[in-house]
């Protein structure tokens, strides 16, 4: 009889076709199977060819009807495998498909709790400047009807003032749903945050109470509109400078790294938790009293327009911050 280790890898054969054929193509892949091995095996009988290697049971002479038991039970093997391997193969095309198409559907739940969680804190943020332009009118009425005029000017005011807010807050958030497809430059990051940090020294917080340190060891070039580049940069500085205290420190750097630009702003501030790094780019999510919660939103946004990364690493409380942004160099 013949033993051959290699009578394993001829049913290997016929698994592996089922995960790669559908249908009925297992069995002629084990018809073909079988029919080599009976062809390999009528040949050795004959003494036509010579096995790689020889032991006892080749060197006896095996009876006709042995060999033909021996090509029955392989084919027999063959063929269990073949109709096996076909129905495993079919429940597991159809688990895939289920699996595919329940992912599918917890997608969808997930946009559609997304969606919930967005107009929830959108509602949250105009019912404020809402509810003070409908106060402000109703007394601006009143007092227009009973001839006062000494809280008109004042009232006015602060009806333009809400409107405006709520105009930001609206442009925001459109903004933040669909961000408007730049005009694409190339640009030195180096020179724009040089020309950027002119402008964010003589903002009013600064007031040269906090040292700046620069490393710009860069040369290369990004591809990006420069108002979003500058928007970008400019919403993480004052991030930074309002979290850092007096005396404090902003660090920005740029170098290049496995040929991206690599853009590191990292201040010793008060830092962030866990808990509020995983949530810091939901809209509408601020740790400030008078935040919208949109800018940092706005920002991924708008890094990830122009296929790059964003993200904050921060060791707790009282550790500073630090934002890492990565750009595709030319």
């Amino acid at each position: 009889m013949n033993t051959s280790v290699f009578q394993f890898f001829y049913l290997v054969i016929i698994l592996y076709s089922s995960s790669v054929f559908f249908g009925g193509k297992p069995f002629w892949v084990a018809s073909l199977v079988s029919i080599q091995y009976g062809l390999l095996v009528n040949l050795k009988y004959f003494r036509i060819i010579k096995p790689f290697f020889i032991n006892n049971s080749y060197a006896e002479k095996v009876s006709a009807p042995e060999l033909f038991f021996e090509v029955l039970i392989f084919m027999s093997a063959s063929f269990a495998v073949a109709w096996l391997a076909s129905i495993l193969s079919v429940q597991l095309r159809s688990a895939r498909a289920d699996l595919k198409e329940m992912d599918e559907y917890v997608k969808r739940v997930k946009r559609l709790a997304y969606a919930g969680e967005i107009a929830a804190g959108f509602a949250h943020e105009v019912k404020n400047p809402m509810a003070s332009l409908r106060g402000s009118i109703q007394l601006l009425l009143s007092d227009i009807k009973k001839g006062r005029k000494k809280d008109v000017d004042k009232l006015g005011e602060i009806v333009l003032r809400e409107s405006d807010r709520l105009d930001q807050l609206v442009n925001n958030f459109l903004y933040f749903a669909r961000p408007v497809q730049g005009d694409k430059k190339r640009l030195n990051p180096c020179s724009e945050i040089n020309q950027l940090l002119k402008i964010f020294r003589q903002d009013s917080r600064f007031l040269n109470s906090i040292e700046l340190i620069t490393d710009f060891d860069y040369k290369g070039q990004i591809e990006i509109d420069p108002d979003h580049f500058r928007q970008i940069i400019w919403n993480i500085l004052i991030n930074a400078l309002e979290s850092t205290p007096s005396g404090g420190k902003i660090f920005i750097g740029i170098k290049e790294k496995n040929n991206k630009s690599e853009i590191v702003i990292q201040d010793n501030g008060d830092g962030i938790s866990q808990e509020i790094t995983e949530k810091i780019f939901d809209p509408f999510f601020s740790t400030k009293k008078k935040g919208s919660g949109l800018g940092l939103s706005i920002v991924a946004r708008l890094v990830e327009t122009y296929d790059g990364t964003l993200y904050i690493k921060s060791d707790g409380v009282n550790t500073g911050v630090k934002v890492v942004i990565i750009f595709n160099s030319l």
